[in-house]
């Protein structure tokens, strides 16, 4: 869960990249360990969405 920053703190984008890149592998990692979808599903799916801009 995100932390609540006091006014005036500052998050560099490196710091919210790193944040949403942990998020979306924990997303992936759980969708996988269900079997709700595999790994070459979601980058088949990644590569879709890259072709299509």
């Amino acid at each position: 869960m995100a932390e609540k920053l006091d006014k005036g703190q500052t998050v560099t984008v490196d710091e919210v990249v790193a944040s949403q890149s942990y998020e979306i592998a924990a997303l992936v990692s759980l969708l996988e360990k269900k079997g709700i979808l595999t790994r070459e599903e979601i980058i088949e799916v990644i590569k879709e969405l890259r072709d299509s801009k």
